[in-house]
């Protein structure tokens, strides 16, 4: 049975990285990320693959006659479906929606629908998309953070080069083209971070039900960075705003999301799980 609970975790970990790859995939296109997660899209179906045999070893019978069985069926012909379609052009668009789907299917059908032994590792594996969540929030601030940093400094560069103030010290310093590449690529890192997490966090709240989460002042301001950041993408493939502009949306974004820190003291998210 330990054999089974693990594999089920596994598979959710990497459902939820190759998630990660294709937002980044899709924010601004990366063969790379499209190639890796559609690997681990493949793994992902291999290891459901594997829960459907080892089920069958320890049951003796085919697994299909539970309304978990059902839902496990359809998120891994799904997830292969969705290989298979990787592996195709211009589908990943297509892949992530599906992923996105498979992804929430397999964690709601973990809480809501378990069935024998497996019950009894809910909280176990509440605890563990609890990690997940934390770990990916982390990431994702130290990546905004980053791109906070260079935001600044590329504001504080363009200043002085309008004023022609140049010195040594500016010497040192990255240029404005280095400074803007550094931070759209840290905020290409941490957008898909916040995205996954949030998507975690969504999915904890509603395998157990708890509604009025979703209106928490955590809940709120984390959307609302999200749709900035969401806004800079737009900004930034449109051509038509400066680096000036851009720098400034990554430094509004970022003040979206320290008030989101900081309202910790006044959310019940964390309290609710403990933190």
């Amino acid at each position: 049975m330990l054999l089974l609970t693990s594999l089920i975790e596994l598979m959710i970990y990497i459902y939820a990285l190759s998630l990660l790859f294709y937002f980044s995939d899709c924010v601004s296109r990366s063969v790379r990320s499209r190639r890796i997660g559609a690997g681990l899209l493949g793994v992902t179906a291999l290891l459901q693959f594997s829960v459907i045999l080892v089920r069958i070893a320890l049951e003796g019978r085919v697994p299909l006659f539970s309304v978990y069985d059902f839902l496990f069926l359809f998120v891994f012909i799904l997830t292969a479906a969705g290989f298979g379609l990787a592996l195709t052009q211009k589908a990943e668009f297509v892949v992530l929606m599906l992923g996105i789907v498979g992804f929430t299917a397999s964690v709601l059908n973990e809480f809501w629908f378990p069935v024998g032994e497996h019950a009894e590792h809910i909280g176990y594996t509440q605890q563990l998309l609890l990690i997940l969540h934390v770990v990916l929030a982390n990431l994702s601030l130290v990546a905004l953070t980053i791109a906070a940093v260079f935001g600044i400094l590329y504001l504080f560069l363009y200043a002085m080069l309008k004023k022609k103030k140049w010195n040594d010290t500016i010497r040192r310093l990255p240029s404005l083209e280095q400074a803007e590449r550094w931070a759209h690529l840290s905020v290409l890192t941490g957008t898909p971070l916040l995205i996954v997490s949030l998507l975690v966090a969504f999915l904890l709240i509603v395998a157990q039900k708890r509604w009025e989460m979703l209106l928490d002042v955590k809940g709120i301001t984390t959307f609302a960075a999200l749709a900035v950041y969401g806004l800079y993408f737009v900004l930034k493939r449109t051509h038509k705003y400066s680096g000036f502009s851009i720098a400034k949306w990554t430094l509004v974004g970022y003040a979206l999301v320290i008030v989101n820190l900081l309202s910790n003291a006044f959310s019940e998210y964390h309290k609710w799980n403990g933190g």
